[in-house]
């Protein structure tokens, strides 16, 4: 909700709506945003334990496409989500959440994205999903990711598969956290396997590009 002054013309107000259950990457061919061959690379993906980056803009599908991906991951497996706000819901039982806190009226009390992504290490997950990567929790996902926790996912904003570790990179720096450019490269090109690129033309929303990580 925007208020005026902020929104002289009177309020705004946006609702994200959610459907009641959850696309499959089946429901996701037949709307046409991926076909038949590259739902089952992206399952495969998912069941070989290989690390999945989702790029694209605002309202392409970066969250739907995610669900999807989690519905083939093992019941067995311990998966810790992190987001700012609760979107995903993974059928496996033996899934935890983590979500992000902001600052209260008096600008004290925040959580972000990099504290869970640090308490999430601790708490033995099989794989780590980051609903949306925007800040300097984007140094700690790629260190976890290349340094045992095979099979996590994470969206981010990016024009395309080739800028999404330029885009992890550049967010890492500016959490000046002192990893140096050329060393959270590396991390990049260990961390990610396959990076799948949505676009939304009209109002179609659809996998452009699937490519493997250089």
């Amino acid at each position: 909700v925007v208020l005026p002054p902020i929104a002289p013309e009177g309020p705004l107000v946006s609702i994200r709506r959610f459907p009641s259950r959850r696309f499959e990457l089946d429901d996701l061919v037949a709307r046409s945003m991926l076909d038949r061959s590259e739902a089952e690379t992206l399952r495969s993906a998912v069941r070989e334990r290989r690390s999945i980056a989702i790029s694209g803009g605002t309202g392409t599908g970066k969250t739907t496409l995610l669900n999807a991906l989690l519905m083939p991951i093992g019941g067995d497996e311990r998966v810790v989500l992190i987001e700012e706000t609760p979107e995903l819901a993974p059928p496996a039982s033996h899934s935890v959440r983590l979500v992000a806190r902001p600052p209260n009226i008096e600008g004290r009390g925040e959580i972000g994205m990099a504290v869970l992504v640090r308490a999430a290490l601790r708490m033995r997950p099989d794989r780590i999903v980051v609903g949306e990567v925007r800040g300097g929790e984007a140094s700690l996902a790629l260190d976890a990711m290349s340094t045992g926790h095979e099979g996590s996912m994470f969206t981010v904003h990016a024009r395309g598969t080739h800028e999404v570790v330029d885009r992890m990179v550049a967010l890492a720096l500016q959490a000046g956290n002192g990893m140096s450019e050329e060393s959270l490269r590396r991390a990049g090109a260990r961390a990610i396997d396959v990076i799948v690129h949505l676009d939304r033309d009209g109002g179609r929303r659809r996998v452009v590009e699937i490519a493997q990580a250089p």
